[in-house]
């Protein structure tokens, strides 16, 4: 009886204690562990890439709202001295073609992870700045920017100089290295990199709109059925990021004492912390908050019951279809108990947003390549098709024409099984006569006749017949090259 007691006794503490190499140490060690980290040398691409980073001379303007990837092209104010640095740190292509073709980014976690170059140059990933666990610092993402806006800026003098093929290569070897990055494991790196990537996207679109007649039907084709969909985000590719999912459960190790009560010291310390990051003006109220809030707390296994489950759930719904039914129900997260879980709640990032970007990266990739399958046609026929479907086999694939925002109609909602693709076809019209287009920079653009248009009914699944890019998403032509042919940008 007594050995039965003990073996009891020994069971719960081992269930309540943390786990054995906790704290930042072992988070550090289980996100290097990840396969999207770790890997032979032939098989990772950062010391290639950043490497070539670290070379770059001091651009013309520092990297701003107003100079970036978005903002170059070869008529820009200043675009001589953009040209010259962009020939003068030529080296970055090999760096860029090379990272390219690696299986992953592999940059580990952790300052000391690095070389001190790295640490000096800010090419690093902070777990845990000043004690913090909580406190991450991705400072590597800066570079990433500057090695984009080089990349854009590259491009264009290339294709003005005449080299297109080239420009195209480079092009599509910094979307794959973008892709790459996208496959990081925290939510603000993916987010980060998924909408790098997207402007990566339309700045390619804004290349071929520009550059139309340089460029080979033949390579259009590539482009459109090769190249493009190599960039697949679908569920099975594109991974959820478990690295936030590593440090919630090392917090919730550090908020409960070894029995696996709440610590009111610790949840004051560092709950209030994490609260006054978002509303710095809430501390005083936050800290008297969360320090009685330990107090009606469930404890550290139930607590780590319910991580657990909400990530289950968000797994589930990452790997569901478009408008699948499911969706519509409450998350765990929301479920959760506000009182009992406060502390999960809190730490648990809710990962919505990361949904919706997926849904606009995807419907960026199927757009440029139908946009690449276009510019084929026309270079090839003279004239663009009056259906999309006039592409299909010799300029694109069908899984290509998916708009992911898209609904399909059903009678039910058991009916969205019935269908091969769970979304519907782009928009597409061919322009007989000028038409009118409101943007957000314009309240009025014009697409010349003969042209056309392809677009996304974008997150209101509303077909607004692709006249207002607040409404529809416009995927071709570019409404930025539109913008800046206008005058209204420069």
């Amino acid at each position: 009886m007594i050995q039965r007691i003990l073996f009891c006794i020994a069971t719960i503490l081992l269930v309540s204690a943390p786990l054995e190499g906790s704290g930042r140490d072992g988070v550090i060690t289980e996100l290097n562990s990840s396969d999207l980290v770790k890997g032979t040398e032939e098989a990772q691409a950062w010391r290639i890439y950043f490497d070539g980073c670290i070379g770059l001379t001091v651009p013309p303007q520092p990297l701003s709202n107003t100079f970036n990837m978005n903002t170059v092209w070869p008529e820009m104010d200043g675009w001589q001295s953009v040209s010259r640095w962009a020939l003068e740190n030529e080296h970055m292509e090999a760096a860029i073609l090379t990272s390219a073709g690696r299986i992953i980014i592999g940059l580990p976690y952790g300052s000391e992870s690095v070389p001190k170059s790295y640490r000096d140059a800010g090419i690093f990933v902070e777990i845990g700045e000043d004690d913090r666990l909580h406190d991450l610092n991705f400072s590597y993402i800066e570079t990433v920017q500057l090695a984009s806006l080089w990349t854009t800026i590259e491009c264009y003098r290339l294709l003005e100089s005449g080299e297109a093929d080239r420009a195209s290569k480079l092009a599509m070897a910094q979307l794959i290295v973008l892709r790459k990055f996208c496959d990081r494991i925290f939510l603000d790196e993916k987010i980060a990199f998924m909408k790098m990537l997207g402007d990566g996207l339309a700045n390619f679109r804004d290349m071929m709109y520009m550059y139309q007649e340089a460029i080979t039907p033949e390579k259009f084709r590539e482009i459109a059925r090769e190249w493009i969909p190599y960039l697949r985000v679908d569920s099975s590719r594109l991974l959820m990021p478990v690295g936030d999912q590593i440090v919630a459960k090392a917090l919730l190790d550090e908020l409960f004492t070894t029995s696996g009560d709440a610590d009111s010291a610790k949840f004051r310390e560092i709950l209030t912390d994490i609260q006054v990051k978002e509303e710095p003006l809430t501390r005083f109220g936050a800290a008297r908050f969360w320090e009685s809030m330990a107090y009606m707390h469930s404890g550290r296994g139930a607590s780590v019951e319910k991580l657990e489950k909400i990530n289950d759930d968000w797994w589930r719904r990452w790997r569901l279809r478009a408008f699948h039914p499911q969706l519509n129900i409450d998350s765990e997260l929301e479920k959760s108990n506000p009182v009992k879980y406060a502390a999960v709640r809190l730490i648990v990032r809710d990962i919505q947003g990361l949904f919706y970007q997926r849904d606009v990266l995807w419907t960026q990739i199927n757009g440029t390549a139908v946009s690449a399958a276009l510019c084929g046609y026309k270079n090839h026929y003279g004239v663009y098709p009056k259906s999309l479907k006039m592409l299909y086999a010799q300029f694109l694939h069908r899984t290509s024409n998916l708009d992911r925002f898209k609904d399909l109609e059903k009678r039910t909602d058991s009916d969205w099984s019935l269908y091969n693709a769970p979304v519907g076809h782009f928009h597409y019209r061919r322009i007989d006569k000028k038409t009118a287009l409101d943007t957000e920079n314009s309240d009025r653009l014009w697409i010349d006749a003969n042209a056309c248009i392809l677009y996304s009914v974008a997150a209101d699944n509303e077909d607004n017949r692709g006249s207002n890019e607040a409404t529809d998403l416009i995927l071709w032509p570019p409404v930025k090259v539109l913008e800046r042919n206008a005058g209204i940008t420069k």
